[in-house]
């Protein structure tokens, strides 16, 4: 039996193996091979109804021989993203004796944007869809963005009053030992307290690339978005040009309820690209 794989040429594009489509007894013109007649039935599939971005996965197909003799089996395997239109992305081509089932297996391929994948296996005309959705991390995990940045955020605390680095020392060019000014300590408004984050954001290209505003990420409490203080930190996260190679960390400081956990909070982060929208989620 030979079983051929397709490459999946569409940049972009992913999914997660997983779900089947059940059962098929759907039939296919047979290439005969000797004596008798091959006739091809479509088993089942395992393709997911949706995966998030930046996992790789197989597509799997299995077709049966329920003919009397050996054949080929092949069909055209086509796909489409989002309301797109169909094309080509190889062809599917399996050797199967009489009575032999076999699977075929697409290339591992990696979902880099926000869409609907759509695919077809021509010889039944059949269609399958999967959902590309955002990505799902803990934090301290970090999201590879399209564009060469990882961005991860790392944690943060919950802090009644945001307490600044306090006093430190620095040396002037004569030597001199001098203290820098403490920041006065701020309270949250009443009823809340601050929720303090750590992002870091790194670039792992050999060019500069632009790494995205405080004001693009949103930290919710049961579903509530949380206004933004970034005038709290004395170390605030910043966006802007980073140089190749190189890493920012800084603090994105949050006005959240008294009482907020850890497990009440997540945070996104979402933008639009040049070839599709991406999203990523932190929660503990």
């Amino acid at each position: 039996m030979r079983r051929r794989a397709f490459l999946a040429s569409t940049a972009g594009i992913a999914a997660l193996a997983g779900c089947s489509n059940g059962e098929s007894s759907t039939t296919a013109t047979p290439t005969p091979s000797g004596t008798g007649s091959p006739n091809f039935e479509l088993r089942g599939a395992r393709i997911p109804g949706s995966r998030t971005l930046n996992v790789a996965t197989q597509l799997v197909i299995a077709i049966e021989n329920t003919g009397s003799a050996a054949g080929t089996f092949t069909s055209p395997f086509e796909m489409k993203v989002g309301d797109g239109e169909w094309k080509t992305a190889g062809e599917l081509e399996m050797e199967l004796d009489a009575g032999e089932t076999g699977e075929w297996h697409s290339t591992e391929f990696i979902p880099q944007y926000l869409t609907t994948l759509h695919f077809r296996l021509g010889a039944f005309d059949e269609t399958w869809s999967i959902e590309i959705t955002p990505r799902k991390l803990d934090f301290s995990h970090y999201y590879a963005v399209p564009t060469g940045l990882y961005i991860n955020v790392l944690g943060g605390s919950f802090e009644s009053t945001y307490s600044p680095s306090g006093n430190e020392t620095a040396t002037s060019t004569n030597g001199t030992a001098t203290p820098t000014p403490t920041t006065t300590p701020k309270s949250a408004p009443d009823g809340k307290t601050w929720a303090v984050m750590l992002i870091d954001v790194r670039n792992r290209l050999e060019e500069p690339k632009d790494t995205p505003p405080a004001s693009s990420f949103v930290l919710e409490v049961d579903g509530e978005r949380m206004p933004q203080h970034q005038e709290v930190s004395d170390n605030p996260y910043e966006g802007g040009e980073l140089a190749a190679r190189t890493v920012t960390r800084g603090e994105l400081v949050y006005a959240v309820p008294a009482g907020t956990q850890a497990r009440d909070i997540r945070v996104w982060w979402e933008q639009s690209l040049p070839k599709g929208d991406v999203k990523a989620i932190w929660t503990k």
